[in-house]
């Protein structure tokens, strides 16, 4: 009997997209594994991805994900204040 094939990283998802494999650690040469904080989304508590971490008990190695900020234009320019 021959065994299934292991499923590979990378490969396509049912809906087309191609799967984007896991990183790899930098100083153990691990799979890193996924971790989240909870937060407050829309009034409800969830799951929120914040990054990624090395399993490995001897290594200390974080990749947080790059957070985009945006900015309202809700302040004035300073060169329309005028000073009292």
């Amino acid at each position: 009997m021959t065994e299934p094939k292991a499923r590979r990283q990378g490969q396509k998802k049912p809906d087309g997209k191609k799967a984007i494999p896991k990183p790899i650690c930098p100083k153990c040469n691990e799979y890193m594994k996924r971790y989240y904080t909870r937060e407050e989304v829309n009034g409800k508590r969830q799951y929120v991805p914040a990054g990624w971490t090395c399993p490995s008990v001897t290594c200390d190695c974080i990749i947080k994900d790059l957070v985009v900020i945006e900015t309202e234009d809700e302040t004035e320019p300073i060169n329309e204040i005028e000073n009292d």
